[in-house]
């Protein structure tokens, strides 16, 4: 996850560099002179448009990681079967912290579960989900 923020960040700062050297000018080019007229003055749609729109991805980006903290940090109901025996033990652990065939509960345990053992999900009071083995 952290190395998606940093490329990000890294993509932000690349563009910022190429539209800086863009709008220098290389060397000073000799002008000639216009005709008088109306001035023109160059229009400031274009960088509006590039402003709203990074404003809208650092806005979705920022949404995004919130809801995954969010998500990581709900507590749910681990139920761990033995398939053998049929006896269950349920822990409570955070959701971000169940990996596999291993989770740390919320007090600070790390239980690892056994071939014959199957884990299930479900939140706080509710009907826990199975969890199929990931090999």
């Amino acid at each position: 996850m952290l190395w998606k923020i940093l490329l990000t960040a890294l993509v932000i700062a690349g563009a910022l560099v190429v539209v800086k050297k863009r709008s220098r000018p290389a060397a000073p080019i000799p002008r000639l002179e216009a005709a008088p007229g109306p001035a023109q003055t160059p229009s400031r749609l274009p960088r509006l448009v590039a402003a709203g729109f990074v404003l809208l991805m650092l806005t979705g980006a920022g949404f995004y990681l919130f809801h995954q903290w969010r998500d990581n940090y709900q507590v749910v109901d681990v139920r761990v079967v033995d398939s053998r025996t049929g006896n269950s033990v349920v822990y409570q652990a955070y959701k971000g912290d169940v990996e596999g065939r291993s989770f740390t509960t919320t007090d600070g345990r790390v239980v690892s579960l056994a071939e014959v053992e199957r884990m299930e999900l479900g939140a706080p009071g509710r009907a826990p989900v199975q969890v199929p083995a990931s090999d």
